[in-house]
């Protein structure tokens, strides 16, 4: 019943010492220009402040609305995600960059009770 927890990807989680030593950092996303976090409480808080068309929904982790593509770079997570995440998969409502990083936006919506995933 639960086996998508055994293959649950780990994901860094940063505290909010650790965040606050992070840089500002910028964010190339693909197909739609470059930003920069400044210590904005996410990614997807970035994202949304600057007018891109992101999707969303319950903003703690658990729906996967938000996931995107990690393409290079690194992310870390301010808060527990419980939505099960694959290779290179993030949720951009619950991470903040660690350095310049560069992702992905998926084309369609995923159905996270099917993980039908759509190419990027």
């Amino acid at each position: 019943m639960f086996d998508w927890l055994l293959g649950k990807k780990k994901v860094k989680l940063l505290s909010a010492q650790d965040t606050n030593k992070l840089l500002k950092a910028s964010i190339k996303v693909d197909g739609q220009g470059l930003y920069v976090w400044q210590h904005e409480r996410s990614l997807l808080d970035v994202l949304d402040k600057a007018g891109l068309p992101v999707r969303s929904s319950c903003r703690n982790g658990n729906c996967g609305a938000c996931i995107a593509y990690l393409i290079k770079g690194e992310v870390g997570y301010v808060k527990t995600v419980h939505f099960p995440l694959e290779k290179n998969e993030l949720l951009m409502c619950s991470c903040v960059p660690i350095g310049d990083i560069e992702i992905a936006l998926p084309l369609h919506p995923i159905d996270p009770r099917k993980r039908k995933r759509s190419s990027y």
